[in-house]
């Protein structure tokens, strides 16, 4: 049955222009990058040839590209490899409440190793509180990390004021970028951070592929040994496939990237739109004006949002609520908590992400369909008035 995809805050569907290059490299040109062989020297281009794409997205140099097998991973690289570079001399990591739990279990872990870890708390909107940061960074920091594009209640962080302010007291400054560079092309010019994690697979490109930016003259220890790849910072050998259709993706997304921020974008204020006439007591999270293009999220009350999408899944509508590395976790966003939303309100939180394939019937179809599901929840639900 044809349905409509609205999770593309957690993974995209693959663009098929991407295919092509990505099979030549699983059936044909299959050789070890490693290799001194001719196979291996194709294969060693592709791979290079990948990275400049790559490069080329966000406005780095390609010698700043390292691959990793996923952002979460490259997460860990940049938490864990800054603070072990640095050792104890500067033992302090700032994070914002709000981070993807890969950034936050890993600042976490490095509690024991000697880390002191600050949580740095965030607007009701989800936008960092660069007051208290500030008050944080006077003791000092070895590392700061701030997203860039929250993929659950969609706000954008002021990331190159944060870098400003980190820079000043000599932090080294990671973003997690991974829900909007395939939107905002040279975003490592713009961000002026150190640090900045990527992932394809939120940008029409495959999944089990990652990469980490580094900028020059940054320290950092590999948390994956046993090789020299990518400039020592991860061994293993390398998905050429995998990178070529992350390359192939970034290519297109730079080359298109300022019409799909601009058709995504409407896409959501035309869903917006449509439920504000058709649907009663739900609240917008995150911030109303600096969100990821595309994305739209709300906290429907009297219901709860688990039992919305299973609903919206049977009507042929996939939405998301929250990070897909915590859902089930059977306890109430993180994101929201921090955001001080009442934890009854989140536990009807909704979230509609658009991608490149989705269209304007699609927007008024799903603002047809959701408030009769919310209506008959509602009859059931003791909490509705």
């Amino acid at each position: 049955m044809p349905h409509i995809y609205l999770d593309n805050s957690t993974t995209t569907r693959p663009d098929p222009r991407i295919l092509p290059v990505m099979i030549r490299y699983l059936t044909d040109e299959y050789g070890n990058p490693g290799s001194p062989h001719s196979p291996g020297r194709r294969a060693l281009q592709c791979l290079e040839q990948a990275r400049e794409e790559v490069a080329s997205l966000v406005g780095c140099q390609s010698v700043e590209i390292v691959f990793t097998a996923s952002a979460s991973e490259a997460n860990n690289l940049a938490v864990k490899g800054v603070f072990r570079a640095l050792g104890r001399r500067s033992p302090r990591v700032l994070v914002s409440a709000v981070e993807h739990v890969s950034v936050l279990h890993a600042a976490r872990a490095l509690v024991s190793e000697g880390a002191e870890l600050v949580e740095i708390g965030v607007s009701p909107q989800g936008r960092v509180d660069l007051n208290q940061l500030s008050e944080a960074l006077r003791g000092g920091a070895g590392l700061v990390s701030v997203m860039h594009g929250n993929g659950e209640m969609g706000t954008l962080q002021p990331v190159r004021e944060i870098a400003h302010l980190a820079r000043e007291r000599g932090a080294v400054v990671h973003s997690d970028a991974t829900l909007t560079a395939g939107l905002y092309p040279d975003l490592w010019r713009d961000l002026e951070v150190d640090l900045m994690t990527l992932s394809p697979h939120h940008f029409h490109g495959p999944k089990g592929i990652g990469a980490l930016v580094v900028r020059g003259g940054t320290r950092l220890r590999p948390q994956v040994e046993g090789g020299i790849q990518e400039g020592g910072l991860r061994a293993g050998t390398p998905s050429v496939a995998l990178a070529a259709g992350f390359g192939e993706a970034a290519r297109l997304a730079r080359e298109e990237s300022s019409g799909r921020a601009r058709d995504l974008e409407r896409l959501a204020i035309r869903l917006r739109a449509g439920l504000e006439e058709t649907l009663g007591d739900w609240v917008l999270t995150g911030d109303p004006i600096q969100r990821v293009p595309g994305h739209l999220s709300l906290c429907l009350r009297y219901v709860e949002g688990e039992a919305v999408l299973g609903l919206l899944d049977d009507a042929g509508i996939i939405a998301g609520s929250g990070s897909a590395c915590t859902l089930g976790a059977g306890k109430v966003s993180h994101v929201l908590a921090a955001m001080g939303v009442d934890p009854v309100l989140a536990r009807g939180s909704l979230e509609f992400c658009f991608g490149i394939f989705n269209t304007a019937q699609e927007a008024d179809e799903v603002a047809r369909i959701l408030p009769g599901i919310v209506a008959r929840l509602r009859q059931l639900s003791p909490l509705a008035p």
